[in-house]
């Protein structure tokens, strides 16, 4: 990277940061995708007021007024700001919360969210009153990280807590999650929204391992919450595993599949258009099945059989006209790195329909399109500046310059 651009990355961060809505706020000279199926902006310019965006446009073009503070951004790419469709707030460094100080809560974000360019964020099952306390701490400032919605803790069937996870929750103080009678299940939706969920999270298929394998959530529970989170205007996701799982995601009232489905091996048309017919989301997070793949120890055969699966699936689901959403299940996993999710994708998507997951599709999924999502005058100033063109590389889209949200640098490469 040229000194120069270095400089003027610094810059920013200087005039992005503290009290910098003082004066209006020009990015200018970049490549501008405004949104997914828009011709960029060659040399444009990005002119931001109170966390707003302003205007947008040719940089010769845009009308800067006199106070107007300028960084010439050269040479980058500059998109909305980033979602990422299922993470989990549970690294250490972010547990007990409470407990932490400010500088370290913000630097386990910049690590895990918002360097690979996350203005927002979907946690699919964590604490959720230690994770209240994380957004609480974003909201007012103390801490520096993206937008995060959650679902609060998950709701496992009778005797499905997940054998990957029993020590972690019970190591953790976690309280048990499992739906003892579907009553008290019920309420729990209703009480965790009232607290502040903005969603609910079921695991229909659950790994237990032994002869089980995958213990599937009976059908009528996963109606019953489904219905309780609708009722309350919320969506519900589901960890599906195997096809029993997904059937129980279908006819449950699922609108978020948190994963493809490997174990299933490849979605015919018909399944296909079940998930379809239901308006159903899929998170893909293909770069966790490498990982588990690895953790397992899974021969290369298997492990290449269960990624040509899932990368089928989310070819055909697309191919479908199904909602692609970015995730890549982080605090479950440590692979932060977005490059290798972004390469997997890369098989079954083209750049544009991954910048739409990045962006448009989670916006329009959650509630947020009105303000977020593209690069238009009235949107949130929600940017991130990427270091190259994703049309010509999509793991240019992990190369993150800076992470804007409201007007505000929440990560530079330069200070990191």
């Amino acid at each position: 990277m040229p000194n120069a651009f270095i400089m003027v990355l610094a810059l920013g961060v200087i005039l992005l940061s503290g009290n910098a809505f003082s004066a209006d706020l020009a990015l200018v000279n970049a490549l501008i995708y405004t949104s997914p199926n828009s011709p960029p902006i060659a040399n444009g310019a990005v002119l931001i007021r109170d966390g707003r965006i302003l205007a947008v446009g040719a940089t010769a073009k845009v009308k800067f007024p006199r106070s107007t503070r300028t960084i010439d951004v050269r040479g980058a790419a500059i998109t909305a700001g980033f979602w990422n469709s299922h993470v989990h707030l549970i690294t250490p460094r972010l547990l007990s919360a409470s407990t932490r100080s400010s500088a370290e809560l913000s630097d386990e974000l910049t690590i895990v969210l918002t360097r690979w360019g996350f203005t927002a964020v979907f946690d699919t099952a964590s604490q959720l009153s230690n994770t209240n306390i994380i957004r609480h701490r974003i909201l007012t400032g103390e801490v520096i990280g993206p937008l995060v919605l959650t679902v609060g803790d998950p709701f496992f069937p009778n005797g499905g807590t997940p054998i990957y996870v029993r020590k972690f929750l019970s190591d953790n103080g976690f309280p048990d999650e499992e739906i003892k009678n579907l009553p008290d299940a019920v309420a729990r939706v209703y009480r965790q929204i009232e607290q502040g969920a903005d969603g609910v999270k079921l695991f229909a298929g659950a790994i237990v391992g032994g002869d089980v394998g995958v213990l599937a959530m009976p059908l009528d529970q996963a109606q019953a919450l489904s219905a309780a989170a609708h009722k309350m205007g919320k969506p519900v996701f589901a960890h599906p595993s195997n096809l029993d799982g997904l059937n129980v995601s279908i006819d449950g009232g699922v609108d978020i599949l948190a994963h493809t489905t490997p174990m299933t091996g490849p979605w015919s048309p018909e399944l296909t258009a079940r998930i379809r017919a239901h308006h159903m989301a899929l998170v893909p997070t293909l770069t966790l099945f490498e990982v588990e793949a690895k953790r397992f120890g899974e021969s290369d055969e298997d492990a290449h059989r269960d990624m040509d699966a899932a990368v089928q699936q989310v070819q055909v689901f697309s191919r479908a006209g199904g909602q692609v959403l970015f995730g890549t299940d982080v605090g479950y996993t440590d692979a932060y790195d977005t490059t290798e999710e972004y390469r997997l994708l890369s098989r079954a998507l083209d750049w544009r329909q991954i910048l739409a997951a990045l962006t448009v599709a989670p916006s329009l999924r959650f509630g947020f399109a009105a303000h977020k999502g593209r690069i238009a005058s009235g949107m949130d100033a929600d940017l991130v500046v990427l270091e190259g063109d994703p049309a010509k590389d999509v793991t240019a889209f992990a190369k993150v310059l800076m992470t804007i949200r409201g007007g505000q640098a929440i990560f530079d490469a330069q200070s990191n």
